[in-house]
């Protein structure tokens, strides 16, 4: 018995401190589910324009709007956009989950002087003030008073623990996404790496869609592949952010290895100063996965971004990756019409020409009879994005070793502004294996005007060869009908189709 006296007596302690603390903390009545309290604050999202958010002993966080640009007041640093849009999001038409009946004793739930304090300002200058206090014992709610009013509030937790990280660490402020532009709006890219001129990139948008590379070597660039290296910049986001004084800029950046930088990149547009950003030593982190690196903007010069290094693995990638694959430059959708001739090969009897054309909607052949089937979609496609496997030579010789000259076939196409590019197919080439050991047949092909050779699919000679199948198909029905119709005697013919 003795054994568990000391238990007994302490459960018995333990109730009444538990009564103590009940009696004194003021009841929260519940006014029902998310949705069903009070509304505490509506206005519309856009209408919001400052932030301000304090607490005795911490530095004060303030946000605000300036021409459709979120910043950290006082400073031209980018405000975080998750940060602002939480705060739009969480607060523009926030309910209670419950109220207290007295909130005398504020203090008791993280209210009054100690409480974090925010003020949403908007865009008329109304003033929205709220006190937050100490989440609820579940942890799912935090009390919430509006200044001003003799009731507290439970507020859902998504709505309140964002103030108090804000203020925790500062940096949160911020944003992450550093790489500010649009990939639309750039109009050329300038690159060196590990600080050797040889490696210098330049790419140039000479066109809508079209990018060509001046160095090191002038071609075509592929359009796809340049769009990725402007994803992977525009995608940069910081793992850390590192404030630099003005006075300490030259020293930091030889710490960071930036001063004789990895990478260099410049972003040109056509209507803004460009982006301009070096890349330097590897940075540390605990994700083993993960590279990373300093990061130094000439927009920025007082801040030092640490962030995956990940998009130097495309500027490194040979320059002759870049080119352009689609050597027809055509898009489907515009070609309106197709001619196409096919020789004779060894081990084939196909032979013959075809015509199409796109009126009123649908495909027709030259004498205007609606084409029958998806042969001249198939077609199109195949053609005009034609897509290179292989570039095999840019100065030949001889173009009749691939047979090229003459073509196996030969494909005219004409888009709706009247442009023609001529596809010159030749015999097989190297097939492709997978990795199952499958081979994919792949021609020699040839852009009429464009001395280069490629290897590609066969799927542009499969659909050549389609339409001039079909095309021979008709042709013999049409002979055989109009066979018929010469053999039908005259007289069979009704009296009244003899008269004039």
């Amino acid at each position: 018995m003795k054994a568990f006296r000391g238990t007994i007596l302490a459960l018995i302690v333990l109730a009444l401190v538990a009564g103590v603390v009940f009696m004194l903390k003021p009841p929260a009545v519940d006014v029902g589910v998310e949705g069903d309290g009070e509304r505490l604050f509506t206005f519309e999202k856009h209408e919001l324009v400052r932030i301000e958010v304090t607490q005795p002993g911490k530095e004060p966080v303030a946000l605000i709007e300036e021409d459709a640009q979120w910043l950290i007041d006082g400073t031209d640093k980018v405000a975080s956009r998750s940060m602002v849009n939480r705060a739009k999001h969480q607060i523009h038409d926030l309910t209670s989950r419950a109220t207290l009946e007295d909130a005398a004793d504020v203090e008791l739930y993280g209210l009054g002087a100690l409480s974090t304090k925010v003020i949403l300002t908007l865009r008329d200058g109304t003033e929205l003030k709220f006190d937050v206090g100490h989440p609820n014992p579940t942890n799912v709610s935090y009390y919430i008073q509006r200044q001003g009013d003799a009731f507290a509030y439970t507020v859902k937790k998504s709505a309140s623990d964002f103030w108090l990280l804000l203020l925790t660490d500062p940096k949160l402020a911020r944003e992450t996404r550093f790489a500010t532009f649009d990939s639309k709006d750039a109009a050329g890219i300038v690159a060196t790496l590990a600080g050797d001129e040889s490696q210098l990139l330049e790419l140039v948008l000479v066109g809508e869609q079209t990018w060509e590379m001046r160095k090191p070597i002038e071609m075509v660039a592929n359009t796809d592949r340049v769009k990725r290296l402007l994803g992977r910049v525009s995608a940069l986001k910081a793992r850390d952010i590192i404030d630099v004084p003005a006075e300490q800029l030259e020293a930091k950046k030889a710490e960071f290895g930036l001063d004789n930088p990895r990478a260099d990149i410049t972003i040109q547009f056509g209507s803004r100063e460009p982006f301009h950003v070096l890349v330097g030593d590897d940075a540390p982190t605990d994700n083993r996965l993960e590279e990373m690196a300093y990061m130094w903007l000439e927009s920025e010069p007082d801040t030092v971004y640490i962030a995956r290094r990940g998009m130097l693995e495309e500027f490194g990638k040979d320059p002759s990756e870049l080119r352009n694959r689609r050597v027809v430059e055509m898009k489907a959708d515009d070609v309106v019409a197709v001619d196409v001739e096919l020789a004779l090969e060894a081990d084939d009897d196909l032979e013959g020409s075809a015509g199409v054309r796109y009126l009123a909607e649908q495909w027709v052949w030259e004498d205007g009879v609606p084409v029958n089937g998806s042969t001249p979609d198939r077609a199109t496609r195949s053609l005009a994005e034609l897509e290179v496997d292989v570039f095999i030579d840019d100065a030949p010789e001889d173009l009749s070793e691939y047979g090229l000259t003459p073509p196996v076939a030969r494909a005219v196409l004409t888009d709706r502004d009247e442009n023609t590019r001529v596809v010159l197919i030749g015999i097989e080439g190297e097939p492709l294996v997978d990795s199952e050991g499958r081979e994919r047949p792949r021609r020699f092909v040839s852009i009429e005007g464009d001395p280069s050779v490629y290897l590609v699919s066969d799927q542009s000679i499969k659909t050549v060869k389609d339409m001039v199948r079909e095309r021979n198909r008709k042709a013999e029905k049409d002979a055989a009908r109009a066979l018929n119709l010469e053999q039908i005697p005259s007289e069979a013919i009704p009296d009244d189709e003899e008269q004039p």
